[in-house]
């Protein structure tokens, strides 16, 4: 379910004096603790009622609460504010409402990150998910409030019972989905603060002004927290490599996603240019493009043209030697790789930007864009076994998407669409695999 309602401007008018027995010279922390004896309130409502909404009486704040925030300070998540209370402040119906609905947005949040972790770890996903529900069964008891209706003990109870459940859901999520992620930690540590400064009420109890503003403050950090778990969550769930035919990019291409891997040949002839110059700019991808003997035989490169290559038909400049120069690459790969038989494309005919990660001038590049990058390997050598074509996943994932794995694959095992299945495609098949086997990764094979 999902909260997105926005509460109307509230509209509080003064329908009558201040009931002679409340001194407002004490201020709005004296005011809730009166008892009913002391207000006229219906005796019906029992001695939990408060105040009543509109308060026509001004909170008279104690003048150090909150003394370190600005007048206009506020807490605010998920688009809610929710208002610092101060002296002269008068209770608004969006006091109690706007946490409420703060308190409803989180455990749809909390439910996404379950739903992530089924995919990674259905032991963890069943305990978050007991989590979520013994929160929610707090939060369910929560109202909503309008104008003329009473503020109860209870309603501020119940957001620090609610407080107390986040912060121990949040303590377990930075210990077993982010493996105590140093932010996380921090803000976590902030929350924890607040929640030492509330305690639960009871009717004669005072409620000071600086008890709800320590609630709104541990809330306003629950959106960047649930932020944080969810790409730990995501971090945890194991790719799945997808095989595609040929030149079969009109399929592919409803596969791709941010944080995945592109293989193909650098003369792949359906895959517009276009699309790849729209991928890279827009989204966090990284097309690896084999290299192999296309340059030898000055063939058409017309997915990389002018988004990578400046020609149409990069002529080849030779072997490389395998010597990786980037210092990146060099940490996952070492100081060379298995060239074999491929080809490289001099760096002249690469467009600016672009940088060789191996060799000199003659060697395999990579350019980073927008938001992905483009990577050549060598074709051969990247499928010399399971053990390298991991390497290089892991590299390119590390030096050019960021992190530590790919979310996805697609892998494309054809090269051009009118010429038949090279030497290549059945052992890079074999390889994925056994890689998949290997790292506990899916392999879902469209072809």
């Amino acid at each position: 379910m999902s909260f997105t309602s926005v509460l109307p401007t509230p509209q509080v008018v003064l329908k009558s004096k201040p009931p002679p027995p409340i001194d407002i010279a004490k201020g709005f922390d004296e005011l809730v603790s009166l008892t009913v004896s002391a207000m006229p309130v219906d005796s019906s409502k029992g001695e939990d009622a408060l105040v009543q909404l509109p308060a026509a009486l001004p909170l008279q704040l104690d003048s150090a609460v909150a003394s370190d925030l600005p007048a206009s300070a506020g807490a605010s998540a998920y688009g809610y504010i929710m208002r610092v209370v101060r002296r002269g402040d008068i209770i608004l119906p969006e006091d109690q409402n706007n946490p409420v609905y703060v308190w409803r947005v989180k455990l749809d949040a909390l439910a996404k990150i379950e739903s992530k972790l089924r995919d990674a770890d259905p032991e963890k996903a069943d305990t978050l998910a007991a989590y979520i529900s013994e929160l929610k069964a707090i939060v369910d008891r929560m109202p909503l409030v309008k104008e003329g209706d009473w503020v109860y003990a209870e309603h501020f109870n119940l957001h620090v019972r609610s407080l107390r459940k986040l912060v121990e859901i949040e303590e377990w999520m930075t210990t077993e989905i982010a493996s105590g992620d140093p932010e996380m930690v921090q803000l976590l540590d902030t929350m924890k603060s607040f929640l030492q400064q509330v305690g639960e009420r009871k009717s004669g109890d005072v409620v000071a002004s600086a008890d709800w503003n320590a609630v709104k403050q541990a809330l306003s950090l629950a959106p960047r927290l649930n932020e944080l778990a969810e790409a730990h969550a995501e971090e945890l769930i194991p790719p799945t490599v997808y095989l595609f035919n040929g030149g079969d990019w009109s399929t592919a291409k409803n596969y791709v996603t941010d944080g995945a891997l592109i293989f193909c040949m650098e003369t792949i002839d359906t895959l517009p240019s276009s699309d790849v110059e729209a991928l890279v700019k827009e989204r966090q991808v990284v097309f690896v493009v084999m290299v192999d003997t296309g340059p030898f035989y000055s063939l058409p490169a017309p997915a990389f043209y002018p988004v990578f290559y400046r020609v149409l038909r990069p002529p080849y400049c030779g072997f490389d030697i395998g010597n990786v120069t980037d210092s990146c690459f060099r940490l996952f790969l070492g100081s060379s790789v298995p060239a074999l038989i491929d080809y490289c494309v001099s760096l002249s005919y690469k467009v600016s930007g672009a940088r060789n990660w191996t060799g000199d001038s003659c060697g395999w590049g990579y350019k980073k864009y927008e938001k992905g990058a483009i990577v050549e390997v060598p074709c051969d050598g990247i499928w010399k076994s399971a053990d390298w074509l991991g390497k290089y996943v892991d590299a390119i994932s590390n030096c050019l998407l960021g992190q530590s794995k790919p979310r996805r694959i697609l892998y494309l095992s054809g090269y051009i669409s009118d010429v038949p299945d090279w030497h290549e495609c059945h052992p890079m098949d074999a390889c994925w695999s056994a890689l998949c086997a290997v790292r506990g990764w899916k392999l879902v094979d469209l072809r």
